[in-house]
């Protein structure tokens, strides 16, 4: 079964765009540009997270962790940008958030999407036979199929 990546893809260019409009807009803007950003990274979040759940991602947790990092970060932030502290909003949602989301995309969501490419040629299906014919219970998501001891 192929995967549609397009919302998540998507979402991630809005991320993008949101975060270099917060660096380049007018002072007067920054609250509203702000929260455009948070309502973006929570919207892009989202979508990863579904589409963990829906292929049973083994290490759903651990990315979600980074996601839920960011978020607070951000939601922290909010009062001090609403209250004036432009500049600081500008450079955590504007230049950090797309520093850290650059490395988070090339590390977490390309593992997301090279099980969903494992997921999508039915590879996953062949190593549940295998270790069912064997007599070892698999099930999607556990880490244990994979030799680790610890889930997530």
């Amino acid at each position: 079964m192929r995967h549609d990546f397009s919302p998540v893809r998507d979402a991630h260019r809005s991320l993008r765009h949101a975060a270099h409009w917060l660096r380049i807009c007018p002072e007067f803007q920054v609250s509203d540009a702000y929260v455009g950003v948070m309502k973006a990274a929570e919207h892009s979040f989202a979508l990863e997270h579904a589409l963990m759940d829906k292929l049973h991602f083994p290490a759903t947790r651990c990315h979600l962790e980074q996601h839920a990092r960011v978020l607070r970060a951000l939601h922290c932030l909010h009062p001090a940008v609403m209250g004036g502290a432009s500049g600081t909003g500008r450079r955590v949602g504007g230049q950090l958030l797309v520093e850290w989301f650059q490395l988070h995309n090339e590390t977490l969501d390309a593992a997301v999407f090279v099980w969903a490419s494992y997921c999508g040629q039915s590879l996953m299906d062949e190593l549940h036979q295998r270790r069912s014919f064997l007599g070892t219970v698999y099930s999607a998501g556990s880490a244990s199929a994979f030799g680790n001891s610890t889930h997530n």
